[in-house]
């Protein structure tokens, strides 16, 4: 019986399966609770500009839901 092997995959293709499996950064912007109107509904509140771009900043981060 022969055994079929799969090529080895791209470096660029394992780089996309990381990148995927790491999720989007945890900034307001990418936050579900984080409105259109820029207020954050989780504490309704509109963060300054300096919070609102920084990375991990906000412990009550939550994916934003795509639907």
């Amino acid at each position: 019986m022969v055994k079929d092997t799969k090529p080895p995959e791209p470096e660029f293709l394992k780089q996309w399966r990381e990148w995927v499996q790491k999720g989007p950064p945890r900034c307001c912007h990418t936050c579900d609770f984080f409105g259109m109107d820029g207020e954050c509904k989780k504490f309704n509140a509109k963060p300054d500009i300096e919070f609102l771009n920084t990375q991990d900043a906000c412990e009550y981060w939550q994916q934003d839901i795509p639907f």
